[in-house]
Formats: structure tokens, sequence, C-alpha cells
């Protein structure tokens, strides 16, 4: 698979903006008195962890995903 300068670009910009938000929510929930659940440490986690798991996700599942992509390409041609 060959990846191009735009996609590049797009997933540089998508990590750039999630890491920008990242700190606005650990602000928001510092400033916040009550948190569901009553804790504020499984939540930070959470906001900071959850873009690690969206990419392992991504990568665990992205052979599968290319081989159907390729599968499709030659059925076309």
């Amino acid at each position: 698979m060959e990846i191009d300068g735009i996609m590049i670009a797009k997933i540089v910009l998508l990590g750039l903006i999630h890491w920008m938000l990242v700190p606005l929510a650990l602000q928001a929930l510092i400033s916040r008195e009550h948190v569901i659940g009553g804790k504020k440490a499984p939540w930070a986690v959470t906001i900071i962890f959850m873009a690690c798991v969206g990419s392992l996700l991504y990568l665990i599942f992205h052979p599968q995903l290319e081989a159907q992509t390729q599968a499709q390409t030659e059925r076309r041609y």
C-alpha cells in the first residue's frame, strides 16, 4: 500500500487536533467538583490513553482491511 502526502497530512492533522483537545478535556475534568463514578483518575487515564487504544485497534485490524481493499480492486479490473 502506498501512502501519499495527502493521507499523511490528514493523519498528522487529526493527531494534532486530538492532542490539542486532550489538555482541554483534562482541564475541564480538573475543574469539575463532581464526576460520574466519583473518581477523576480513571477519567484522566481514559482521556489520555483512548487515542492509544484506537491506534492499536487500527493496527491490529488494518491487515484485514488491506486484504479486502486489494480484493475489491482486483475484482474491478
